[in-house]
Formats: structure tokens, sequence, C-alpha cells
């Protein structure tokens, strides 16, 4: 039998395919949680909470704190430990576990008896009586408990009506907060009604919390999530979860457009510590607990061992199954990933690289990776904005509720910054934190723009002084003139301003990934484009910010990285380390070099701040200048992870900035490894070639071209890895490429019809949308 002549090419497609799968998924397999783990966590945690309750009552009793914020507080571990205690006598059997769930929802209400006698005056919806459940984060577990006992016959005709009057009163104060909108405690308290509209179903308010619940979980069902925030993210999804499956019963919403995204959604994100990390309103390894029953649910809907690779990732990552005393919350958690979960799957690591999160509508984010173990190199930038969906409900939450330094709801003032940046277990990036009061901390903390690593303008110029010598102030010889405190300009009271993102490009080559994203600031008059380059080989990330004046104005512009510690600096460089976040030692193995290569006009330094509750550096590179209309400001910055033996300063030195036809219009710059070069070269200005409004294209190449070093080209992205003996390149955007007068690639001319002038046709050349080639030197 002959073998087609195509048959080794697509031999060879599947063994690159193979072979990049394998490198992805090296070292990133992970064990699946199976039922028996769970189920004995989940008892192990009971056990242990039941034979400490009444201390823990006690204790509860002694720490009473009357001018607490919100109000009434019972512990919150008791409603957890019904539920759970009820979701294992289904698993189990066990009689005493329903026993003990009962005599949980039976003496809840009792803790209201350690408050003052007229304390629920002291608030207005109280309404005059104390709610035995107040929390929306556990009355839904509370009803849930309630349901088991109820499905299993096991309470008298007193029992109930206590168990009744005490969801009966909480339903009714819950109705007189509103919340409502595609978030967080808006789902919470929609499962909480509608849980109990549905085992209290004879009270005589019963329709007033299914109205209610309805109209609040009509908003979440199916619906875009407004909150861009990975803490509050989970505790949505777990909500959500609970009313599709105890409440509403309904599996067929698990595969609607909205709920598959998420599943996707969340796992791409999922970094090498394991876990979703935090974004917005968040913190390191929290939150990540209540995304174990939705990766397991996902898993089971889709049978995709992906998903439950996901649960397990984070399970085998944070989970001591050993530890003397185990938590009741996790336990609870626990319970529900067992019964949700398909555990005929096995668990199986994703094998892509670099890609979109998930797209630039509602994710607005990217992952550069290398792959999926422990130890892989891990990028994450943001540039979500509030974008158009869900306005009626953040407006509401604006005008309500006092959250005016969020990004609605619990987002901050990320947009274009960098999240996370991993390599060999080593934390060399990370994000701004929480909150260190409420509703926030000093200037905004940690929400504000300055506490991010990104690019920060604000109107006017700052202050810059003069060093010893200089002429600006005074005769030659004068004295230094301190400039001020870059903090202490762009700090203020953190208050959100509203801007807008949009995705440029986004593409996988060869050699680089890159990403090209927007911010638009109407108000303040500019747009900041960040181009970010992984390169590939190399292992490091260059990123080019290019501000664009859209107005006659001043602005002040800074680009910001955040890190613990430097360790040494250098001219234009800082080697920078992550010792700790807040109290959690992150000790790595790992560096990072931050180099700014280019300095002309620009001023960098470092000024402490407390970020992420402890003291942190702020590295700057900023100016102050007037700009006219299209005038451009960039910023180039080199991110170097490095290992601890290796030279700071001798790796900026790698790094030059090679020459361009016009540095407003053009970036090019390299970075040397022995005989191997990678050029990296972007325009800045994407609508500078635009110059024929009469036909289309309304480009040409002699419009467009620019000299990036020994590269001559009309791309909006050009990447080359020179070598002794080749050049291997990536043009993106171009009609043509030149390197040294000599033609690498060039697209033909097509006839240029239906010109909006009524003119004679022509002839134009039409942009490739990429074109990847190598030739012999």
């Amino acid at each position: 039998m002959r073998v087609p002549r195509w048959f080794p090419y697509i031999v060879f497609f599947l063994t690159v395919q193979f072979l990049v799968a394998a490198v992805a998924t090296a070292g990133a397999q992970e064990r699946a949680i199976t039922r028996a783990e769970y189920l004995g966590y989940a008892e192990a945690a009971a056990n242990d909470a039941w034979s400490t309750l009444d201390a823990d009552r006690e204790k509860w009793r002694r720490s009473v704190d009357v001018e607490y914020v919100f109000g009434y507080n019972p512990p919150g571990n008791e409603p957890y430990l019904a539920a759970l205690y009820a979701n294992l006598f289904e698993a189990t059997g066990k009689r005493e576990y329903l026993a003990r769930a009962k005599r949980l929802l039976l003496e809840f209400g009792d803790f209201r008896s350690a408050y003052p006698a007229d304390y629920a005056a002291t608030r207005a919806e109280y309404g005059g009586v104390i709610p035995a459940v107040p929390n929306i984060f556990f009355f839904g577990k509370y009803c849930h408990a309630y349901a088991i006992l109820q499905k299993h016959g096991t309470l008298t005709a007193a029992e109930r009506a206590v168990i009744d009057d005490n969801i009966a009163g909480s339903a009714d104060y819950l109705v007189r907060f509103q919340e409502w909108g595609a978030m967080n405690r808006a789902m919470l308290r929609a499962e909480a009604l509608l849980y109990a509209a549905k085992v209290v179903p004879h009270h005589p308010h019963q329709p007033h919390w299914l109205t209610m619940g309805n109209a609040i979980v009509g908003d979440n069902d199916g619906q875009w999530e407004i909150e861009d925030a990975t803490g509050y993210n989970g505790v949505w999804l777990y909500s959500l979860l609970s009313y599709l499956s105890d409440i509403r019963g309904d599996e067929r919403a698990y595969r609607m457009p909205v709920m598959q995204y998420y599943f996707e959604y969340y796992l791409q994100m999922i970094c090498p510590a394991g876990i979703v990390p935090d974004v917005g309103d968040a913190q390191w390894r929290s939150g990540w607990d209540r995304m174990l029953p939705f990766f397991e649910k996902g898993a089971a809907v889709n049978k995709d061992p992906r998903l439950r690779w996901a649960a397990a990732r984070h399970v085998r990552e944070l989970v001591d199954f050993k530890a003397p005393r185990k938590s009741v919350f996790l336990g609870l958690i626990f319970s529900d990933a067992m019964r949700w979960a398909d555990f005929s799957l096995p668990s199986e690591p994703p094998a892509n690289g670099s890609r979109e999160v998930l797209e630039d509508m509602v994710g607005k984010k990217v992952v550069f990776r290398n792959g999926w173990a422990k130890n892989s190199t891990y990028l994450l930038l943001n540039y979500r904005d509030e974008g158009d969906g869900g306005w009626l409900f953040r407006e509401n939450l604006r005008s309500s509720i006092p959250v005016e330094e969020e990004k609605m709801h619990h987002g901050h003032s990320d947009e274009n910054s960098i999240a996370l940046l991993m390599r060999n277990n080593s934390i060399l990036l990370h994000d701004g934190g929480y909150r260190d009061y409420m509703p926030s901390g000093p200037y905004g903390a940690f929400r504000a723009d300055y506490f991010h690593n990104r690019v920060v303008v604000r109107d006017g110029k700052i202050a810059l002084g003069q060093r010893q010598g200089e002429y600006r102030y005074a005769t030659p010889g004068h004295a230094a003139v301190p400039g001020q405190s870059m903090l202490d300009f762009f700090r203020n009271s953190g208050a959100y301003r509203e801007v807008r993102t949009r995705k440029i490009d986004y593409l996988s080559l060869k050699d680089v990934d890159y990403s090209r994203t927007r911010i638009i600031d109407e108000n303040l008059g500019y747009e900041g484009d960040r181009i970010v380059f992984y390169v590939k080989a190399l292992d490091c990330f260059v990123v080019v910010d290019a501000v664009r004046f859209t107005r006659p104005t001043y602005l002040t512009m800074a680009n910001l990285w955040h890190t613990r510690k430097v360790l040494a600096k250098g001219e234009g460089w800082y080697d920078t380390v992550y010792d700790s976040l807040q109290t959690l030692d992150v000790r790595g193995n790992d560096r990072l070099l931050i180099c700014f290569p280019e300095r002309d006009h620009l001023q960098d330094g470092v000024e402490e701040q407390m970020r992420y509750w402890q003291r942190e550096q702020a590295i700057y590179q900023l100016t102050g200048r007037h700009g006219y209309r299209n005038d451009m400001q960039r910023f180039i910055t080199v991110l170097m992870p490095h290992g601890a033996t290796e030279k700071p300063g001798e790796l900026a030195a790698r790094v030059r900035v090679l020459p361009t036809d016009d540095p407003d219009k053009a970036v090019c710059l390299s970075i040397s490894r022995g005989d191997t070069s990678w050029v990296l070269g972007a325009k800045l200005d994407l609508e500078s070639e635009l110059v024929y409004s009469w036909r289309r294209p309304m480009y040409s190449y002699e419009s467009g071209k620019c000299a990036y070093g020994d590269y001559t080209t009309d791309a909006f992205t050009l990447c080359a890895v020179e070598t002794p003996r080749a050049i291997r390149y990536a043009v993106v955007g171009a009609v043509r490429v030149e390197h040294r007068g000599k033609v690498l690639y060039e697209q033909l001319p097509v006839q240029a019809t239906l010109r909006f002038d009524g003119g004679p046709d022509t002839t134009g050349t039409m942009k490739m949308r990429f074109w990847e080639g190598e030739v012999t030197r």
C-alpha cells in the first residue's frame, strides 16, 4: 500500500502537538480526591467541633461585642456544623449525625439571650426583634440542614415550630435590607429567602420571601457576575450551586452558556500555587475552598477530568489531612463536593499554554504560562473595567452603600495591571490586597491604582526637583532642590474613577506570546496601551507602556512595580524579592530583576508604602510633562526572573534599546544571551499610517514603515530571534518586512475598487494578520 505524500506532515504535526502537551503538563499531574478522603476529613471536622461545642459556646459568650458594626453576631460555625452533619447523615446513615444537626438548629436562637434586653431597639432593620439567623452567609446552610431533617421525619410539632420561627423571623429581617444584582451578597440573600420559602411553605409571609427571592435570583441565574474579585467569586458560585442543586433542583442550568464559561474561566486562572489567584477584593489563599464544589460539579456535568484536576490541585496544595483539628467550614465544603462529584472520572491537568482568559468582553484577562506544574512560569494581566453589563446593578450599589473606592463591585482600580508573576515556586509580583479598614483603608487601601503594578496617571505636573549643579532653578553649582514625593503626588482618597478598556491584540507565536490592551480615560485625556511580550526561550517579560495624549494638557505618569524588598540596584535596574505576604512566608528560590532600559527624561526611584498589610517598596519610573493631542510618552520595563546566584547587573547589561525612525512612533529593544539576540519592536501609534480617506486600504507600506534597528517594516509588532546562522522572525499586521534592505516577506497587491471619491480603481496591499518565517544568514 502506497503512503500518501501528506502522511509524513500529519505525523509531524501530531508529534509536535503531543510534545507541546507533554511539556505543558510535565510535573502537573495530581491525584484526584477520593470519596473516602472527602468523607474522612468531613467526619473528623464535624466530630472535632462537636467535642468542643460547649467550650466554644462559652468562649463566644465572653467575646460578645454589642458595638459590632453589623449587629447581632451569633457563632457562624454552628449552622455550618448543622449542615455538615445533615450531609454526613445522608452519606453514612449514622442517626447520631441527624440528632446533632437537630440540636444545633433548635438551640441556635438561644444565643440572643447573651445580648442586652433592649438590643433589638438599637437597629431599625430588626423591627423590635433580634433575628435568630441574621447572617446571609450561613442562613442558607441553616435551612439546608432543616430540609434534610424534614426529609427524614425526625421532628416533633414543637421542634418544627421553634425552627420555623427562627427562619421566618430572620427571613422577614432579610427582606428589609435590599441588595440585588449579579453579585455575591445578593445571591446569598436569594438563596436564603428561597430556601426559607421552601422549608417553611405555609407561613403567611412565605409569598413575600418567594417574590423577593425570585426577583434577586433572576439577576444571577444564567447572568454574568459583576464582581471582578476572586475573594467573592467563589462565594457567588457556591451560593448559586446550592440554589440550583438543592432549592430548584435543575441540572439543565449547568449546561447553559454562562455556567459553562465560568467552568473554563476559573480553570484557566489557576496559578502554579494551585489556586485561583487574588484579584480585586481578595487575599492570597483565601476563598479557594468554595471553588471545590464548583470544580467537582463542572467535572461531573461535562465529564471533564481537567476540572477534577482543578479541585485536586487546590486540595493537595492547601489541605493538611493530618492536622490535629479540622475546619468545620472546609468539612462542609468537602461534604458538598462529595455530593456533586463524579468519582469515576480521573484527574488530568490542562495542556494549553498562554491564552486569553477567556476573551475581551467579560473576562478581560491574559495568562502567560509555560506549563501547569508547581514550578512553571505564570503571569496574570488583568485589564477588566466595569464594562457595560450590569449597569443598573452597579448604580444601585453605588447609590445605596458606601463603596466609592470600588470598581463596582468589590473590584479595584487595576485596569491593565499585572496581578501575579510566579516562577519556580516563587512569588515575584503580587496584587495589592483587600482592605485594612472598612470601607477602605487610608488612601483607598488597597484598592486605588497606586497599589497595583500598572501605569498611573494624574492631572498636572509633578515638581521633579533638580540634582546638585543642574541649571533649572539657579546658577551653576547651586545645591540640589528636592522634588515632590511620588506617592504624595498621586495619593488621594482612593475613590474609583471610571475608565474603559479594550483588547487590541493577543497572539501566541513560536518564540513570543504577546498581548496589547488599552485603557481609555476620557476625563484625564489619555489612552494607555500596555504591550506584554513573553519571550519563551528566555523565560522573561518585556512590558511596553505607551501613553497617548488625547488633548493638550499637563499629565504626570508613573510606571509602578511593587515588591517586598529591593536586594540590589544599579542604573535603571532593581533586583527584588518577595519574602512574605502579611504573615505568610512565601520565600522562594527566584528573584525578579526590574529593568528600565530607557531613562532619558525619566526619573526612577523607590518609596515605601503599606500594601497588603505589610511594608512594601514601590519602584517607579515617572515623568511630568505637557503634551499636545497625539503626543506619546513611553515606558519600557523588562521583568527577568532569575536564580539567586545570577548577577542582576550582568542580566541588565544584556538589554539594549535599539534605534527607530521616531521614538514617538515606535520602540525597539534587544535582549542577548550568548550568540543569540531577541529583537522586539512595537508601533506605538497604530493610527499614524492611515493617510487615505478616499480609498481602501487607508494605509500603504510607505505610510506605515518604520526602522526597528536592522529591520524595516510597517508591522504593528515585530519579533525576531537572531543567531549566527539564521533569523527567525514574526510580524503582526504587516505588508512587508526587510532586514538590512533584504525583503524577508512581502504581501502582494490587489485591485482597490469602489473609491469613495468616485475615482478610477487603483492598487493597494492589505496587511497580513501575522507572518512567521526563517532565513539563513
